[in-house]
């Protein structure tokens, strides 16, 4: 299926912040998608350990959790690096970086 905002949640194994921050991101991303169906967000994770810490170099974050917004063609639109946020301050942060590209 495509898209035309991805958001990601990056994070690592063995980050408490990320494991706290998980149930956070489920439930902000489910309620996205259901209350903004219109938008045709996609959400998905990132192991950063997975490939050495690129992915977080790429956009700019130093650490996890963060989470990234990009449009379709890959063009970021948001970082957010402040760590473990509230569920409305993360849908907030996401809305904002997909309505700031409208």
């Amino acid at each position: 299926m495509k898209f035309s905002y991805r958001v990601v949640f990056l994070h690592q194994p063995g980050c408490p912040a990320c494991h706290a921050m998980t149930p956070i991101w489920e439930s902000a991303a489910n309620e996205l998608a259901e209350e903004y169906p219109h938008l045709n967000i996609g959400f998905g994770e990132w192991d950063v350990t997975n490939d050495d810490w690129a992915m977080c170099e790429s956009v700019g974050c130093d650490g996890t959790p963060n989470f990234v917004v990009f449009d379709e063609g890959t063009t970021l639109l948001g970082l957010n690096t402040e760590g473990i946020v509230s569920k409305t301050e993360l849908k907030n942060f996401i809305l904002n970086s997909v309505e700031g590209n409208n």
